[in-house]
Parts: C-alpha cells; structure tokens; sequence
C-alpha cells in the first residue's frame, strides 16, 4: 500500500470549501506526490492509474472518477477567514486538461493555493494518504483533517458553526439534530471502520444550544479495514 504522505498548511485545513469524496480524493493524490518543504510544481499530471492505486478505486471506473472529478474542481472555491480579513481563492488555475489518449489528468495551481501547500516550514498538517485512501464521504476527509490538525494531543474542541464552515455546509443542517444525524455521527463511524482513528466526541452546550463538538481521537497503528 502507498506510503505517500499530505501535508497542507494548517490555514488551508481549517477552510471553507466543498468538493465531493472523488474531488477530494484526486486534490490529496497529487498533493501526496508533492514534496512540502520544497517547491511544488504548478503543473502536475495524475494518470488514472495512479488515481486507483493510491484510492482504491477499480481500475475500470478509474478513468470516469478521474475525468469527472476533475470537471468539478475549476469551479471550486476555497475561503480563508481571520480575525482581519475573509479571502477566496481557486484551487486550480485552468480548466484540467484532459489527456484521454493516456488516460491522465493535468492540473495547474493558482499561485494563491502553492503557498498553502508546498515550502511549508511551520504551521502544517501532515497525514499518510492511504489512512484516507477508503474513505467514502467527503465529510469524513474533512473531519479527518480537522482531528490530524491536532494528533499531538488527540483532543480537539470545534464550535458547531466553524464545523459546518470547514465542511462547506454553513447553509444546511440548521438544526443540531440534523447536523449530528446526517453529517456528524456518519463521518465519526466511518473513520472509526475505516481509517486509523479511533474517536469519540460529545457535545458542548451553551444553554439549550449546542455550540461546540469535543473530539477526543488516538491513532492505531495498523489501518481498520472494512469487514
């Protein structure tokens, strides 16, 4: 199984932005092929090949994933938020090019997105790819991150509004019960089958509001595989 590791820096893995699992999945391959500490290239080719080795994905649906998930990430926004300002950048500079005759992608990063993700010295979040690799929702991969953010303590306190921000669902899910039905308790459960992670979380309330998630989460040394 691949060895390959993602590190994005800690300000892109607490943004707000919405891609689906293939997405997600084809953004974190061609960053684990991406060495952080140095200079990323701005173009980089993703064969659909690789897209199945390194997700798991069957070699006859590689290419479909691949082109499809491709066509949804020109479009896709990322926003930063601080205490100063709010800023929105694309992950990709171009349309992907689409080279069918060797069945592989080519994507270009904005020059926004490269400082985010290569010539990280501090301030960072590193993973192994495959601990992600059978992960089927997209919620779980953000959750995933928002927990490795902080793997040094296994403890991480979310409020419920940053929560639905990182996973790019600030418009739904108003009701907790909802949230937590739909979105919360399914991402936790399938990290819990599926990746290295072992996690339980409780709700923090102010007043008859819940208004923050406490995570607590340790890593196991052999990744769960589905029975």
């Amino acid at each position: 199984m691949n060895n390959l590791s993602v590190t994005k820096s800690n300000s892109l893995i607490d943004a707000s932005y919405k891609l689906n699992v293939q997405a997600q999945k084809l953004v974190l391959a061609c960053l684990g092929k991406v060495d952080s500490r140095g200079n990323a290239p701005k173009e980089m080719t993703l064969t659909a090949l690789e897209f199945s080795e390194l997700m798991g994905i069957d070699i006859k649906n590689a290419h479909r994933e691949l082109y499809k998930a491709s066509d949804t990430l020109f479009d896709a926004v990322i926003l930063l938020r601080d205490e100063q300002e709010e800023v929105k950048l694309r992950w990709i500079q171009k349309g992907v090019k689409k080279l069918k005759g060797q069945g592989a992608i080519t994507i270009t990063w904005t020059d926004e997105v490269l400082k985010y993700i290569s010539s990280l010295q501090s301030r960072f979040t590193t993973y192994k790819l495959r601990h992600i690799a059978n992960l089927q929702s997209a919620h779980s991969i953000r959750l995933y991150e928002l927990l490795m953010k902080f793997n040094a303590t296994g403890e991480r306190v979310i409020y419920v509004d940053d929560f639905r921000s990182a996973l790019g669902i600030s418009d739904k899910y108003p009701q907790f019960r909802d949230l937590n039905k739909w979105v919360i308790k399914p991402a936790v459960d399938e990290l819990n089958q599926r990746s290295d992670l072992t996690i339980n979380y409780e709700t923090i309330k102010k007043g008859r509001t819940v208004a923050a998630l406490s995570f607590e989460f340790k890593q196991s040394a052999q990744l769960k595989l589905d029975v």
